[in-house]
């Protein structure tokens, strides 16, 4: 069965209901160990410099290589990697991602002697060599390149980095529970259907996951979202919906999935309807940028990218007046994921500050799905702080301006607006920027809350906020500006306000 052709309505039909598992209290037993813990990361990104000797130092294993000293330390069974492990696609990137692993499990076993399961899977980066920029500025000839390439030869570049052979799609048992992994196929570039994993592992799969228990877990394992499940108001990474026709027929099924670079403190992270489906973050640039809160809102956050195709950036990115950093951050994340006999335990981690991303996600086994909406109506919004108020004052700014097609950046007024953080009630994701004016005419659009990407307790959690946004862009007399928190789900706290004499 070809992936690329599995019919669409298939994966519509599985997700007539879009729903997230809602956290449970979990009553465990203190005396009571998992019977399986493992450790989930996806998006490593190594990247090999132009001299061919080293690492880019922002782009090395250092991270990786803390997250495994600290998952040795959980006791893990085995480690997943979703994908993206060589920025470049190159081999020299992959070893060094070996040899971080081996470093820290030789032989692929920890210092207490226990096995650890080596569960990695492509990501486009890695199978997509011959494409990559970067590759090309390493490489600039093309059969040096292609040597040099996981893309060229995956089965030697495997081989030689871990001593196994390669397969497209795998499956492992650990501790008595199956693993189903599937790479992103080397050389396969995909079209605008769909992403998808590696052609074939549905068919092959189907049968093997028919056998398992269904009063147990089993976990699933690509690069893309399966689509449509994760981060649904528009978040970009879900694949073609092969992975979903294929999970949707066993409850009791897990999956794993990067590419997207989205943060874990968004709630919508976590989905469970006809299976369950959870999105691992980053270990490398975690970013808000792709995010937009509606599909009708192709211009996305002030401070992130448009979601239109990039030749309408200078219609949707260049009018900005704050810089799309979101990525420029410095947060790592990863999850640990505990297996009891009556409930998945899953950790949210964020390694260079030691620090969870919010309290632990427990899902019930047997599974019982929960829409989003349910969750909505549990969930505390956020609020800013007692005594809270809004600063506005004009300004000069810069515009953004785009590279592509070329825009210049302008300087014009602009109003900025000065805010702290919604830390109380429920985690702020984003913060709506609102203007009204004369004849009830209302200017509205949406910042992504910085302080929202880092766990709770750290001093960025808590940074004050600001919004800038171009005079000509406003509502005629414009009089008061308005600020709301938001929450994953959309439930708004209460508003700042601030009179404007403008």
């Amino acid at each position: 069965m070809n992936m690329n052709r599995i019919a669409c309505t298939l994966a519509a039909a599985a997700l007539a209901a879009i729903c997230v598992a809602a956290p449970v209290a979990a009553q465990p037993n203190p005396d009571k160990k998992p019977n399986l813990v493992f450790g989930v990361v996806s998006d490593l990104h190594v990247r090999l410099s132009p001299d061919r000797a080293s690492l880019v130092p922002s782009y090395n294993v250092d991270t990786f290589e803390k997250a495994l000293r600290w998952y040795d330390a959980q006791g893990i069974d085995a480690l997943v990697v979703a994908g993206d492990m060589a920025d470049s696609g190159l081999v020299r990137e992959l070893k060094a991602v070996a040899d971080a692993w081996f470093g820290v499990f030789p032989g692929d076993k920890a210092a207490d002697g226990r096995h650890v399961e080596r569960l990695f899977v492509f990501g486009n980066h890695d199978a997509l060599g011959m494409v990559m920029a970067k590759a090309k500025r390493v490489f600039p000839d093309r059969e040096e390149r292609r040597r040099e390439t996981i893309e060229g030869d995956p089965q030697k570049a495997w081989r030689d980095c871990f001593g196994e052979d390669f397969a497209p799609y795998y499956s492992r048992t650990v501790k008595g529970y199956r693993f189903f992994c599937s790479h992103w196929e080397p050389g396969v570039h995909h079209d605008a259907k769909g992403e998808t994993a590696s052609a074939g592992c549905v068919a092959a799969f189907a049968g093997e996951m028919a056998k398992c228990d269904p009063g147990k877990p089993f976990f699933y394992v690509q690069h893309p979202h399966p689509g449509r499940t994760l981060y649904v108001n528009g978040g970009w990474g879900h694949d073609d919906g092969s992975a979903v026709s294929l999970l949707s027929r066993f409850p009791q099924a897990i999956a794993f999935s990067g590419h997207s670079h989205e943060p874990v403190t968004d709630e919508r992270a976590l989905w469970r309807g006809a299976f369950t489906s959870i999105g691992t973050g980053s270990l490398r640039y975690l970013s808000a940028s792709h995010h937009v809160w509606s599909l009708d809102e192709p211009a996305g956050y002030e401070n992130g990218v448009c979601q239109a195709p990039k030749r309408n950036a200078s219609t949707f990115d260049a009018p900005k007046m704050m810089p799309s950093e979101l990525s420029r951050n410095d947060i790592r994340v990863g999850l640990l994921v505990s297996v009891y006999d009556d409930r998945v335990v899953v950790k949210r981690r964020e390694f260079l500050s030691g620090l969870d991303l919010g309290e632990d996600w427990v899902l019930p086994i047997p599974a019982r799905p929960t829409s989003f909406a349910e969750r909505a109506a549990k969930s505390a919004p956020p609020q800013f702080p007692e005594g809270a108020t809004l600063a506005a004052k004009v300004v000069k700014a810069m515009t953004r301006g785009v590279k592509d097609p070329p825009v210049e950046p302008v300087e014009k007024p602009a109003l900025r607006l000065d805010f702290p953080a919604a830390t109380q009630g429920g985690h702020a994701i984003e913060y709506e920027i609102a203007v009204e004016g004369d004849e009830g005419k209302r200017f509205s659009t949406r910042i992504c809350a910085i302080g929202g990407l880092y766990p709770p307790g750290h001093p960025k959690s808590a940074q004050p906020e600001r919004a800038i946004i171009a005079l000509d862009r406003l509502p005629a007399g414009a009089k008061t500006a308005i600020v709301t928190p938001l929450d994953s789900f959309g439930n708004r706290g209460r508003s700042l306000k601030a009179d404007l004499a403008m």
